[in-house]
């Protein structure tokens, strides 16, 4: 018995002295990393400044963990500079031993270490344009990193055709984050010198095709929204007065309506608020009724009282939150005056509360 005690106390022992080696060579690493990076971070923007040369930031690389490093410092600077500073950071890509390191990845089987190598190639200002074929094809595949750093690479250095190619893929990406496509909507934008036009024409194009998911045809709805192009108010608007009110989806409908108190023209208000009152504001879906009650709102047309007075009764509560902060808008149109008969004192009080808070919140 003693021996057993003995053996499992010493096995114990051992595992405790591994776990705790384990943990200071973890610390270690940390550190040294950490004492690494920003060791790097100085001499990169010495390196930007114009202090010191190139050859000056090659001399403290010694090992590939180094080239991680200084990609990492790269991509954090890179959104925050502009003009000449950003022109030098990019020559420290073009260091060769970053770029045999990168492009040895681009021939790797494991995906992510591919995806690596296109980021790189993003983030290049020279690409050898052998590898764009292969990195178009990488577009397309499932794993979402691989396919959002390919997509980049392409956008900053393929051409037209490639770059519509290269976005539709993402589009058709259901395991890409929405986040993640709106960042290389921006990046088209920014390659195209701020030209809208371009971006508004692919977009358009993408909705006409109409295969896409309703999460991603609501994304690219959104996108087309906040740019406010002149050519896709017309657009948006007649989308929105063909789209059938029977969807299995809410994210196409609520989103077209979120947009056509900004879109509308005199002449076709009128019809956008008949199809609003009609179709939508009796949708299953309570996010639909909801946008339906903020666009009122917006719109402000005394046609529309009896519609939010009737949503008043909604059984959601932000639809109704959302009516009545609608209705108090109409001039002469109080709180006290539109309290629904059969509604319970409390859940009154609690919408007035909040529709006070509201308005005080926008004071």
């Amino acid at each position: 018995m003693m021996v057993v005690v003995l053996m499992l106390a010493a096995i114990s022992a051992m595992v405790l002295i591994g776990a705790l080696y384990s943990r200071w060579i973890l610390n270690v690493t940390k550190r040294n990393r950490g004492r690494k990076k920003e060791k790097l971070s100085e001499c990169v923007i010495q390196f930007i400044s114009g202090d010191i040369e190139v050859d000056e930031v090659r001399q403290i690389i010694y090992v590939e963990e180094d080239y991680r490093i200084l990609l990492e410092i790269i991509n954090d600077l890179s959104s925050k500079i502009d003009g000449p500073e950003k022109e030098r950071i990019a020559d420290l890509l073009e260091m060769e031993p970053i770029k045999n390191y990168y492009t040895s990845r681009f021939y790797s089987k494991n995906r992510l270490e591919q995806a690596k190598a296109c980021l790189y190639f993003a983030r290049q200002k020279s690409f050898h344009y052998s590898f764009l074929p292969k990195v178009l094809e990488y577009t397309a595949v499932d794993y979402p990193m691989l396919s959002y750093a390919a997509a980049m690479a392409v956008i900053v250095h393929g051409n037209e055709d490639q770059k519509r190619k290269a976005l539709k893929n993402q589009l058709l990406n259901e395991d890409l984050s929405d986040q993640a496509i709106n960042d290389l909507f921006v990046e088209y934008q920014n390659i195209s010198d701020g030209e809208l036009k371009e971006e508004v024409d692919i977009i358009m194009g993408f909705l006409k095709e109409n295969s896409y998911s309703p999460a991603r045809t609501a994304l690219l709805i959104k996108t087309l929204g906040e740019l406010n192009y002149h050519e896709s108010a017309e657009f948006l608007v007649q989308k929105f007065l063909s789209i059938s009110a029977e969807q299995e989806y809410p994210d196409v409908p609520r989103t077209l309506i979120n947009y056509m108190p900004v879109f509308a023209t005199s002449e076709n208000e009128e019809e956008i608020l008949n199809r609003i009152h009609t179709d939508f504001s009796v949708s299953t879906f309570s996010s639909v009724r909801e946008a339906c009650a903020k666009a009122m709102g917006m719109f402000m047309k005394d046609v529309s009282k009896p519609i939010l007075m009737w949503m008043l009764y909604d059984k959601d509560f932000y639809v109704r939150f959302y009516a009545a902060k609608s209705l108090v808008q109409f001039p002469g149109v109080e709180l006290s005056s539109i309290k629904p008969e059969d509604m319970e004192d409390k859940m009154w009080n609690e919408l007035v509360g909040e529709v006070e808070m509201a308005k005080e919140q926008v004071y």
